[in-house]
């Protein structure tokens, strides 16, 4: 499996994307097929509610930024 195919990559890529302005089918367009978790963090980032979307923006962004540091640690 490439790293394109992992669910940690999709996801981080997902959330990545939305921060910087992608929105709706950008989110998942460069994947071939796509991960349950990824696709769940593409629909909850479509939630109506603002509050909703920083929830799932914020939780997904907090396990990249955790992931990042821990490889830097190593």
């Amino acid at each position: 499996m490439s790293q394109f195919e992992s669910r940690d990559f999709q996801c981080a890529f997902v959330a990545v994307s939305y921060l910087v302005g992608r929105r709706d089918r950008e989110l998942l367009e460069p994947f071939a097929t796509t991960h349950l978790e990824a696709r769940a963090l593409h629909t909850w980032l479509g939630h109506p509610q603002r509050e909703r979307r920083a929830e799932a923006l914020a939780r997904e962004l907090s396990r990249l930024a955790s992931a990042l540091e821990a490889r830097s640690i190593q």
